[in-house]
């Protein structure tokens, strides 16, 4: 375990996604267009037409992914995680029809329906970044500043 701290946080944003919005991309628009590189999620609310996600399928040391996209009516409940060097690694909860839930790393094409709304908070002086290691696949966080 590495501890990585930042002892100043910026600014707040709040995005506001409406119908047809991909979910990703305008969240890492949105923090780019303010100029956050650092940043954590902290709300992720709305309603959805379409999700993509992908999830582990095994316990190997190297894993694989199961890549899955729900086209249906889907409330967000929760969407976490952080933003370093302007990339996102978010991970989504929602809820389908019969209350099916839905989990796993967001990824590109999940497609707003009525509106999202997004709160990110900016973490000020904190150059990490995440570079692949030992996995292969599975990215572990680094200084990019020198610092140990």
């Amino acid at each position: 375990m590495t501890n990585f701290i930042a002892d100043c946080t910026g600014r707040f944003l709040a995005l506001h996604l409406t119908n047809g919005d991909d979910l990703l991309k305008c969240i890492e628009k949105g923090a780019g267009d303010a100029g956050i590189q650092s940043g954590v999620i902290l709300t992720g609310i709305g309603s959805l037409r379409k999700l993509h996600v992908h999830y582990i399928s095994t316990t190997t040391d190297k894993p694989e992914d199961i890549f899955k996209v729900i086209e249906q009516p889907l409330e967000l409940l929760c969407l976490q995680g952080l933003i370093l060097e302007g990339k996102a690694h978010l991970h989504v909860a929602a809820s389908g029809q019969c209350s099916q839930t839905y989990t796993g790393h967001l990824e590109e094409g999940s497609e707003v329906q009525y509106l999202a709304e997004i709160s990110i908070l900016e973490i000020k002086d904190f150059p990490v970044g995440r570079r692949t290691k030992q996995y292969g696949t599975v990215s572990n966080f680094e200084w990019l500043d020198g610092r140990v």
